[in-house]
């Protein structure tokens, strides 16, 4: 074939391949704009009408088209990640439209190289994200202002749970000053007239003559005012042991285990260590846990046996009581239906300390209560 023939056949399919790149790139529906090595623009697609409301070869003619339409406080970004020697990483921003309308553009950025490897700039792939842009923005406003009601709600639950917290301490201080108060007064008041009754119907009983058929009626009426008056005593502990006040935690503890084993039949075993001295409100709280852990095994577990120790380490005192009943559920340990076992963790709770229920499947039921101590505390009983 002649050169001359080879020649126009090699114009006439370049001629093809550079209508069809031009076709590619002029029907882009992105803005599509090459820069060239020294920052200035080689190509703008038409879709610069589209996107910015400018012409292309206006846009083309214009050294500093990027400068004149992205937002001034976006500028200074786009700029300094443009200078970077090496590969531009994608980002947002607002542009300025020809109609003064703002809107947002991503940018895709790539290097260009001609056949030899040689840099020849960087193609920009600019979309209009304006719609996404703003669906974000919304839903990040939206999150925050979420997040926002999610912390006041927190705060007021945090606030409501203090307010419920100190009206649970009051009560609970309220109730046992009731109960110490109930307590004297059944044990100074009723215990003493049912003394002296007794004493008189004594008087009485002596006064009538030997073999009186009356001494017999009489001295059935002291029985009863006698079983009467040990009802009232037993009462009277009950509500307030008088030997948690006058003698400390160690014999409240030893006498409420006698007594509740000889009420209840149950075998109760009790092994406590020195303990050191408590506050009222410790000593007070640690035995109503005992007592409502004692009453719990008795009238659910089905246990026969429970076990009660009494530890004190150098920070801390440990109450524990085990028993080898049935068990108890995973949710019932955590219920919010379980007042007993919610007053047993408030009341622990309030003079600082921790209450832990373990229940293993083999069955069985651990209630440890932890209390921190003074550290000048010492060893007052056992």
């Amino acid at each position: 074939m002649p050169a001359s023939h080879r020649f126009i056949r090699f114009r006439s399919r370049r001629h093809r391949l550079l209508r069809m790149y031009r076709t590619v790139a002029d029907f882009t529906y992105d803005l599509e704009v090459w820069v060239g090595p020294a920052g200035n623009l080689l190509y703008i697609s038409p879709s610069c009408s589209r996107v910015t409301g400018f012409e292309a070869d206006d846009a083309l003619r214009d050294p500093g088209f990027f400068a004149r339409i992205i937002a001034a406080d976006d500028f200074p970004r786009w700029r300094q990640a443009m200078d970077v020697r090496g590969d531009i990483p994608s980002m947002d921003f607002r542009i300025r439209r020809r109609d003064g309308t703002e809107i947002w553009l991503a940018q895709e950025t790539t290097r260009v190289f001609d056949p030899g490897g040689r840099f020849e700039g960087w193609r920009l792939s600019l979309r209009d994200v304006t719609d996404r842009v703003r669906t974000r923005m919304f839903l990040d406003q939206a999150r925050l202002h979420l997040e926002e009601r999610v912390r006041e709600r927190t705060e007021e639950l945090e606030v409501s749970r203090e307010r419920y917290r100190a009206l649970s301490g009051y009560l609970q201080d309220s109730i046992e000053k009731e109960r110490g108060r109930i307590s004297r007064e059944i044990h100074d008041v009723l215990g003493q007239d049912l003394t002296a009754l007794n004493m008189g119907l004594h008087r009485l009983e002596r006064s009538f003559p030997q073999g009186d058929a009356r001494q017999g009626q009489v001295a059935e009426l002291r029985g009863l005012v006698a079983g009467t008056l040990e009802t009232v005593r037993r009462i009277s502990r009950e509500l307030r042991p008088p030997m948690l006040d006058e003698l400390g935690f160690a014999e409240a503890v030893a006498w409420l285990t006698r007594t509740f084993a000889q009420s209840s039949g149950l075998r109760i075993d009790l092994k406590a260590g020195p303990i050191p001295d408590l506050s009222t409100e410790q000593s007070t709280a640690l035995y109503r846990v005992l007592q409502e852990a004692l009453t719990n095994a008795a009238r659910h577990s089905g246990a026969s046996c429970i076990d009660v120790r009494v530890q004190a380490s150098d920070a801390v005192l440990t109450l524990d009581v085990s028993d080898n009943g049935v068990g108890m559920t995973a949710g019932r340990t955590e219920s919010s239906d379980s007042l007993g076992i919610m007053g047993m963790r408030e009341r622990i709770r309030m003079v600082g300390g921790t209450l832990e229920i373990t229940a293993p499947a083999a069955g069985g039921t651990t209630i440890s209560a932890r209390v921190p101590l003074a550290r000048e505390a010492g060893p007052c009983a056992s």
